[in-house]
C-alpha cells in the first residue's frame, strides 16, 4: 500500500494521541514560520482521509466529551480540556472527509491581540488571508496542517 497521508487511516487511541502532539508541535511551528513568535493553540482538528476512518474518530471523540456548539454539519467539535505539549487545549474536532483536504488537520490560534496581528499580517503575507469575518487562516506550503487566528473570547 502506498501511504498518501502521513497518519491516515487513524485506528485506535494511540494514533489519535501522536497526531494531536504532532498537530500542535506543526502548529507552533507554523506560527514561528509566519509571525516570527508562538501563539496560543486552544482547538484541535483531525482531517480523516477515509470515510472508515472518519467514522471510528466520530464514535471514538464522541466518547470522550460533550459535543460544543462549536459542531457544524462538516465538523464534530467536543469540549474536552487537555494539556498537549505545554498547550492548554479546550475543544478536539475532527471533519467530513473532504477530498480538498489533504492536511493531517488544523488548530486554532485563539489572541488577545487579533485586531493587530489581523491589520500587520493581512495582505502582506502571501500564507495569511481573510477566512470568515474575525478569522484569519494560516498556511505554508511546508506544513501539513492550516491554522487559523480567532479573537480571544
Amino acid at each position: 500500500m502506498n501511504k498518501l497521508y502521513r497518519f491516515s487511516p487513524i485506528e485506535n487511541e494511540a494514533d489519535i494521541r501522536k497526531v494531536w502532539s504532532y498537530l500542535v508541535l506543526e502548529l507552533n511551528k507554523l506560527s514561528n514560520e509566519i509571525f516570527r513568535h508562538s501563539l496560543p493553540i486552544t482547538t484541535l482538528k483531525i482531517f480523516p482521509h477515509y470515510p472508515k476512518e472518519y467514522e471510528f474518530l466520530y464514535k471514538l471523540l464522541s466518547k470522550m466529551g460533550p459535543k460544543s456548539t462549536y459542531s457544524s454539519k462538516t465538523s464534530l467539535y467536543i469540549e474536552r480540556e487537555e494539556k498537549i505539549n505545554d498547550y492548554n487545549i479546550k475543544y478536539f474536532g475532527i471533519r467530513i472527509v473532504d477530498p480538498y483536504r489533504l492536511q493531517v488537520g488544523c488548530g486554532d490560534y485563539e489572541i488577545e491581540n487579533f485586531a493587530a496581528i489581523k491589520k500587520l499580517h493581512l495582505n502582506k503575507s502571501s500564507y495569511v488571508r481573510s477566512f470568515r469575518e474575525n478569522m484569519l487562516e494560516v498556511w505554508h506550503p511546508d506544513y501539513d496542517v492550516l491554522g487559523y487566528v480567532i479573537p480571544a473570547n
